[in-house]
């Protein structure tokens, strides 16, 4: 019998917060969604008091191996939202291409902290008119 495993890592992503979201509404109720995968979502509780400002300071593990480490398009997606009755607002998005966390020469102990912008959905960046 022979067993086929791919070696993989542990990706840990800590979404912190957000900072002069779009305000989409006037009491906003955010989350985030972050995936590496479509297929496997996961999402931050929802900050019922941060408005444009929420606090999520949530911790998500992915199971990712050496190709997609490695690959130049692999990426992590992060689409925040605001709460509503009917259908849930995207207030944006941001893509972080992993080889932008992961220089070469990178030490996978070390921890690295990255603030990013967040993409409305017309394209334009949150704090712009």
């Amino acid at each position: 019998m022979t067993f086929n495993a791919h070696p993989f890592q542990l990706l840990e992503i800590n979404v912190i917060s957000g900072q002069d979201l779009a305000p989409v509404s006037k009491s906003m109720r955010t989350y985030a969604v972050v995936w590496v995968h479509p297929g496997r979502k996961l999402s931050t509780k929802i900050d019922q008091n941060g408005h444009i400002n929420p606090q999520w300071n949530e911790k998500f593990v992915f199971r990712v191996d050496e190709t997609f480490i490695n690959a130049e398009n692999s990426s992590i997606m992060i689409e925040i939202y605001a709460a509503a009755w009917l259908r849930d607002v995207q207030i944006g998005s941001v893509r972080v291409l992993i080889s932008n966390l992961f220089p070469s020469n990178y030490n996978n102990n070390k921890m690295r902290f990255v603030a990013l912008q967040v993409r409305r959905p017309v394209g334009k960046t949150s704090g712009d008119p």
